[in-house]
């Protein structure tokens, strides 16, 4: 389907790599001071956004870093509700105050995710360093009182799977619409805490077993969209079957996928369809072909995703 498509369904837009806290699992390696050299400016992404929208595409998902540290956030967030394009906005929450909310409301998002790794204070801020629980509840409640459409995140690890059931407990009391989970990727800041946030299979078996109790326990108030298979069995999937989906960078740059080092194009300097262009043929190159072969047989290979590596279309 990608290929006959003139441009991505959905684009996965990371505006900022700052971030207010300072999370162990980030894959992105986020956290204060963390913003990347040369990042859009207001004005580039709103052209970016301009050109994105021209391209037809319909669908947005603004995250980060935390989003709402760009200085464009909510001009952004204003054009892209104004074009009629269906927007997500992917947020720790902690910096969302009720006029925050009503604003989210009142330009239409479809949809804010926050992230909600526990159902205790105790494993959400050992996990989300800077990070309250009760802040983030908050920020909910206030989103919920704004008519705004909740989704929860959870990212299991070794020392919050057995509260994945009342976290999603939670989710309903919350009024959510929506809860997303799935293996966390040992990338990034995971990949240096390994040894402290990698769930054994034992617990994943427990952790899944409960989401999909759970799931059919709430099934027609709460959609439980449980991924688990890991990201190297979704990587041979996306290499035969492309989803209509790229990652654009704080700094313009498009990455085939986040659990890839490859480069497909900049938004900065090119336009929409010759970077879809690039990143279907991406999918097609050998070099990332052998990159996933390699990546099976040394899982160490996990430590590259965030090296930037154009991908060779030739």
């Amino acid at each position: 389907m990608s290929a006959s498509l003139g441009a991505p369904l959905y684009v996965g837009w990371q505006l900022t790599n700052e971030c207010n806290l300072a999370c162990l699992h980030c894959i992105e390696e986020s956290g204060p001071g963390k913003a990347l050299a040369g990042e859009l400016s207001r004005e580039e992404a709103l052209d970016v956004l301009r050109r994105l929208d021209e391209a037809q595409v319909p669908f947005l998902s603004f995250s980060g870093g935390e989003p709402l540290l760009h200085p464009g956030f909510w001009d952004i967030v204003a054009s892209a509700c104004g074009r009629g394009m269906h927007v997500k906005v992917e947020t720790n929450g902690h910096l969302l105050k009720a006029e925050d909310c009503a604003r989210l409301g009142s330009l239409g998002v479809k949809a804010v995710q926050l992230s909600l790794d526990g159902a205790s204070a105790g494993t959400y801020e050992r996990l989300r360093m800077r990070g309250r629980f009760e802040t983030v509840l908050e920020a909910a409640r206030l989103l919920r009182a704004a008519g705004v459409p909740l989704e929860l995140n959870f990212s299991p690890t070794r020392f919050n799977v057995h509260e994945a059931g009342l976290a999603i407990d939670k989710a309903v009391e919350l009024g959510a619409i929506g809860f997303y989970t799935g293996r966390t990727i040992m990338a990034g800041n995971a990949a240096r805490s390994r040894a402290l946030l990698e769930p054994t299979e034992e617990q994943y078996a427990s952790f899944f077993a409960q989401v999909r109790a759970k799931a059919a326990e709430y099934q027609g108030r709460l959609r439980v969209c449980c991924h688990e298979m890991g990201f190297l069995e979704e990587l041979k999937v996306r290499v035969e079957n492309p989803a209509a989906l790229f990652i654009l960078l704080p700094d313009g740059k498009v990455k085939l996928i986040n659990a890839l080092p490859f480069l497909c194009g900049d938004l900065r300097r090119q336009g929409v369809a010759e970077v879809w262009k690039s990143f279907l043929e991406g999918w097609r190159s050998p070099e990332v072909r052998g990159f996933i072969a390699e990546l099976e047989r040394d899982p160490s290979l996990v430590g590259r995703l965030h090296e930037r590596v154009e991908c060779s279309l030739s």
